[in-house]
């Protein structure tokens, strides 16, 4: 029994050694991370980069990534082997480790593509047997969204009230409105809403009570990137009562000349009305036949046109042997192309003019947001560049309850009736682009000549029939966001 207490002095002994001998080899290490905070813009390439103070390898060593302690590992890179096991849902398939420099102790963190939701503080750990140190890195995102669109309405009380939408913006972006002096004026209202990819939507309203106001520029504002877009709006066409100076020209000649006079003035003053009303419908008529004798002559040079898949957003599903398009909710897996709108939900024709006159329809049906024309086929395809001639877009939309030509002041068309189906004529060589409702056969718009179509013969205009975008569109719903391209044909409507 005197014996026992030896034994256990040795197991006492050895465990001591054991737990000491890491320290007799491994000498301690200092992590290092990034000096300051990173900048990634949404849908590019991030890195947080870690290295050693050492400088010794780290290629046998535990290398982690992670956003809190406990948490899931953004990455996890254990004895040199990568291990997805206990790695973040929302990072796989965009982490990433950057070794190339491993061996002097220097890896990062790659992030591609950046989501809004990456924002935030993360740490690096590295570690070997005993040995363990981290270091933290702040990553920052940013997102710069479309050019601001502007509605303008009038309210019962005759002042305009202003509409200012942009969408695909991040962190939240801040709203200015401004005279042409430079003036801000506060907005009436303001709201700000996430998406599905975290980037936000913002509407923006004002109302104008001063007539005398000839234009009103809205302004969005990245604080992140100091960078802004922004639209303006002429207000040129007056919207507010005033006074016809006629009425009180009148009352003067009541007051002084009496009534004899008054009856005299009336009766030249309406025989030369019904005169001018006569001499404006002939004229009227006269260039009415004018642009039918054009449209009917325009449908001479039919072309048959397709839409190109290669081209389509990734929510445009199209259908009926490439002869129409459908936005949808879900999200295609489709290849990244050069030619693939990412932004706007657009598809081109697969046929591209560089001469001669084309004429195509387009069934629009009764959707109440579309967008056709053409336009060169170099137009930038990534991000929400606007859609005007500057740009090499020649277009024509329906938004909301109004018709627009996408000019750089869009310009408000006054039509009729509503078209159920548009006809496009292009002249390459006049550099005539025009608009036509096949529905009556009346003329919708025709883009200002002197405008060259294309730079050179290299470049050739192609016509590109746009997807419906707006508040109206209802995703999914076939028969009001179907477009149907027509091979062209004289209308059951048109004379």
């Amino acid at each position: 029994m005197a014996a026992r207490p030896a034994p256990r002095l040795g197991v006492r002994l050895l465990a001591l050694s054991l737990l000491q001998l890491p320290g007799l080899h491994s000498a301690p290490f200092d992590v290092i991370g990034p000096p300051g905070r990173i900048l990634a813009m949404v849908g590019e390439a991030a890195e947080l980069p870690c290295r050693l103070s050492s400088n010794e390898s780290a290629a046998r060593m535990e290398l982690r990534w992670f956003r809190e302690p406990l948490s899931p590992a953004v990455l996890a890179h254990p004895a040199g082997l990568a291990q997805d096991a206990e790695q973040m849902a929302a990072y796989r398939g965009r982490a990433e480790l950057v070794r190339d420099d491993i061996a002097r102790g220097r890896v990062a963190l790659r992030l591609r593509p950046v989501r809004a939701s990456d924002a935030g503080e993360y740490r690096c750990a590295f570690r070997q047997g005993g040995r363990y140190a981290e270091a933290r890195a702040s990553l920052a995102v940013a997102a710069l969204g479309s050019t601001p669109y502007i509605r303008m309405g009038v309210q019962e009380s005759g002042a305009t009230w202003l509409e200012c939408t942009s969408v695909g913006w991040y962190p939240e972006p801040r709203v200015e409105w401004r005279t042409p002096q430079g003036e801000m004026f506060p907005s009436a209202s303001e709201s700000r809403s996430p998406d599905a990819q975290g980037l936000f939507k913002v509407v923006a309203t004002v109302v104008i009570t001063d007539s005398s106001m000839e234009s009103v520029s809205c302004h969005i504002w990245n604080p992140l990137l100091s960078r802004e877009k922004e639209a303006e709006i002429s207000m040129a066409v007056p919207v507010f009562p005033r006074p016809t100076p006629w009425i009180v020209a009148v009352a003067v000649i009541v007051v002084v000349l009496g009534i004899l006079i008054i009856g005299s003035v009336f009766f030249t003053w309406r025989l030369y009305q019904d005169r001018s009303r006569q001499r404006k419908g002939e004229f009227s008529s006269a260039e009415k036949l004018l642009e039918e004798l054009k449209w009917k002559k325009s449908t001479l040079h039919a072309v048959d046109v397709t839409l190109d898949p290669d081209t389509a957003h990734p929510h445009l599903f199209l259908y009926e042997g490439s002869k129409a398009v459908r936005l949808e909710d879900s999200r295609q897996k489709l290849p990244e192309k050069l030619e693939r709108f990412d932004s706007w939900p657009c598809v081109l024709g697969r046929e591209a003019f560089s001469s001669g006159r084309h004429y195509w329809e387009v069934e629009v049906g009764d959707r109440t947001d579309w967008a056709i024309g053409v336009c060169r086929e170099d137009v930038p395809k990534k991000g929400f560049d606007p859609m005007t001639p500057e740009n090499g877009f020649w277009a024509v939309e329906l938004y909301g309850n109004g018709y627009w030509a996408l000019t750089r002041l869009r310009t408000p068309l006054p039509l009729a009736g509503p078209p159920r189906r548009v006809g496009v004529f292009l002249d390459y060589e006049s550099g005539d682009i025009s608009f036509y409702n096949t529905t009556d056969g009346s003329h919708i718009y025709t883009f200002p000549k002197g405008v060259t179509v294309v730079a050179d013969a290299k470049d050739p205009s192609r016509e590109i029939p746009l997807s419906p975008v707006g508040e109206d569109a209802v995703p999914g719903d076939t028969d009001a966001l179907h477009s149907k391209l027509i091979p062209a044909q004289p209308s059951p409507g048109a004379p």
